[in-house]
């Protein structure tokens, strides 16, 4: 019990095309090996990125913090100033926001200010994904300065020091794993192995879970597949800024198993199901379910339309996601989840049901792609410096709400508006127009 748990968490920073991935995913075929259990390795090209050090040099003192992905190597000199201060040739200290993915926005608005680095600071130190684009696309966007994080560096403002940050990246190839016992098109569970830091919660729990649930299932003969993820935190050899999610994608561009049952940052707190609305009466009694979240690997299933639930207490995990002090996880927590991974494998998905001709729109061929033309992923700024990502009735949301907000775009796709945000339904309905028109 729990072996796979105790040999995930054993790997501080297991990044896709790391050091330890192959290690640990040779380790993970020996131990699923068993009759009537066929194996894939789908590659996928990603950039390694590994933090050697990170540090501030103070005078004769020397403090320990994290590198901030996707960092590239770097010694500055300069003087510790406030983030709201003057920036310019300086090492900017800022507190992490309260939705800590909002870090990048800081960042951007300081290298916009002429900052040579950026150093959050607070507890705990955080590894959080900085890009150089406000959006979420697939579009190359490497952060546009160096970041770090440490736990006391707002104790130092006001001095010079120097920031080092020694960091190994390379281009290579990494391996999702996918287990199966039958060649049917079979229900995948699926969770990703790849976590920075400890990664107790993320995502070694969930990773516990799926395997437990898969083995239970072959052991009763369902037709089963389980898809083990790399790169869920990133990142494509271009840095895009869509980067998390990145090695399911690229397996689910070629097989599409239905449904898809993900777990994802579980072992503590309240696991929830976050599922596609059409699904929502057919998980009832299960527990408490919410509409889909985009911070999981079930993120493309969810923009194409497609039957996918994400298991995730991740919203019970913020003070310490992505931190040092994501630990520990309940093992009475691993084995609900497995169990409710398993009943979800089992459920018949509807097809969903929307009509195009009451959007102006001619039919589709496909009922997911109808779904997904009308409901799907809004990423919406009300200014620069915080960012939500919804899911929504395009139409409806961007006929009664889009004037409110500065900048919309799809995730993953065009910008509608930009500062005049009142016309952004007729801008998608043309551009649903040439998708449904394209469509094969």
């Amino acid at each position: 019990m729990a072996e796979v748990f105790k040999k995930c968490v054993a790997y501080k920073d297991l990044i896709a095309g790391g050091p330890g991935e192959r290690e640990f995913l040779q380790w993970l075929i020996a131990f699923l090996d068993a009759p009537r259990v066929w194996f894939h390795l789908s590659p996928v090209e990603v950039l390694a990125w590994e933090d050697v050090e990170t540090r501030l040099e103070i005078g004769d003192e020397r403090i320990t913090g994290l590198a901030m992905p996707y960092s590239n190597s770097a010694s500055i000199e300069g003087r510790l100033v406030p983030i709201n201060g003057d920036v310019e040739g300086n090492i900017a200290v800022a507190e992490f926001p309260q939705d800590v993915d909002d870090a990048k926005y800081v960042v951007i608005d300081a290298a916009r200010r002429g900052a040579q680095a950026v150093v959050f600071t607070g507890k705990p130190a955080r590894r959080i994904v900085v890009t150089g684009e406000y959006g979420y696309k697939l579009d190359s966007a490497p952060t546009p300065v160096p970041v770090a994080s440490f736990e006391n560096a707002g104790e130092y403002v006001g001095k010079r020091a120097r920031l080092i940050i020694d960091v190994k990246s390379r281009v290579t190839y990494s391996y999702s794993l996918i287990a199966l016992n039958s060649f049917e098109n079979t229900p995948m569970i699926s969770a990703h192995w790849d976590h920075w830091l400890a990664g107790a919660t993320d995502n070694c729990a969930g990773l516990e879970a799926a395997i437990l649930a898969f083995t239970e299932l072959v052991a009763d003969d369902t037709p089963i597949a389980l898809g083990l993820f790399t790169a869920e935190e990133g990142v494509g050899p271009h840095v895009p800024s869509f980067y998390w999610a990145w090695g399911s994608l690229n397996y689910f561009k070629r097989w599409k198993p239905t449904p898809l049952v993900n777990i994802d940052v579980v072992g503590v707190g309240t696991p929830r199901m976050y599922a596609m609305p059409y699904l929502h009466e057919f998980l009832k009694g299960l527990g408490p379910v919410e509409s889909p979240e985009a911070y999981f690997d079930s993120v493309h299933y969810e923009r194409w339309g497609l039957p996918s639930v994400t298991i995730s207490s991740l919203r019970d995990t913020w003070s310490f996601y992505h931190s040092p002090s994501d630990t520990h996880a309940e093992m009475e927590n691993i084995l609900y989840v497995a169990d409710l991974a398993k009943r979800l494998a089992k459920i018949k998905p509807p097809q969903p049901a929307v009509r195009l001709e009451d959007y102006g729109l001619p039919p589709a061929d496909s009922p997911y792609e109808a779904w997904s033309t009308v409901y799907n992923y809004l990423v919406v700024f009300r200014d620069y410096s915080h960012s939500e990502i919804i899911y929504t009735d395009v139409f409806k949301f961007l006929k009664e709400r889009g004037a409110e907000f500065r900048r919309i775009d799809l995730l993953a796709g065009p910008t509608l508006c930009v500062n005049n945000c009142d016309k952004a339904a007729e801008t998608y309905r043309e551009l649903a127009l040439l998708r449904v028109r394209d469509m094969p």
